[in-house]
C-alpha cells in the first residue's frame, strides 16, 4: 500500500531491501535520499558485530539499524513506521536518530508530509 502511495505519479524512485544488513550496503554504496523503516522488528539476515542475540536482548532491529546508521557519512533521513503502542519505541527512535516516527495505521497525507519534510532537509544540509 505504502508503494503503490509514493510511486503514484511516479513521485519518488523506490527500492525496497528485506533486511537491515542489506539496507546498510546499498546506503554506503551511495544514491539514497530517504530511508521508510517499517517496523521496530526489521530482521537483518546477518548480526552485526557484536550484537548477536545471545538470549534475551533490549534492542530493536530497528533501533539497532539506528544505531548503525551513525557511522555513515551524511547519512539520509529515517522514517520509522510502527505499530508499537508504547511511547518509549518512538522516544528510543528519535533519541537514536530517527527524523520522525509514525504510527501505524499510517495516514499518508501524514505520511507525505513527513517524507517532503525530510528530503527537504537532506538537501538543505548538503547546501
Amino acid at each position: 500500500m505504502l508503494t503503490e502511495h509514493l510511486h503514484q505519479g511516479d513521485r519518488y524512485d523506490l527500492e525496497s531491501v528485506e533486511y537491515c544488513d542489506e539496507a546498510l550496503a546499498k546506503i554506503h554504496r551511495g544514491g539514497v535520499d530517504l530511508i521508510l523503516v517499517l517496523s521496530l522488528h526489521v530482521p537483518w539476515r546477518m548480526w552485526p558485530g557484536s550484537h548477536a542475540p545471545t538470549g534475551r536482548i533490549d534492542l530493536t532491529n530497528a533501533i539497532l539499524f539506528l544505531k548503525h546508521m551513525r557511522a555513515v557519512r551524511n547519512p539520509p533521513p529515517i522514517i520509522l513506521i510502527s505499530g508499537s503502542p508504547f511511547a518509549e519505541a518512538q522516544e528510543e527512535a528519535l533519541a537514536n536518530g530517527a527524523f520522525a516516527f509514525l504510527a501505524k495505521p499510517v495516514n499518508l497525507a501524514e505520511l507525505d508530509r513527513f517524507v517532503l519534510l525530510a528530503l527537504e532537509s537532506r538537501k538543505d544540509r548538503r547546501l
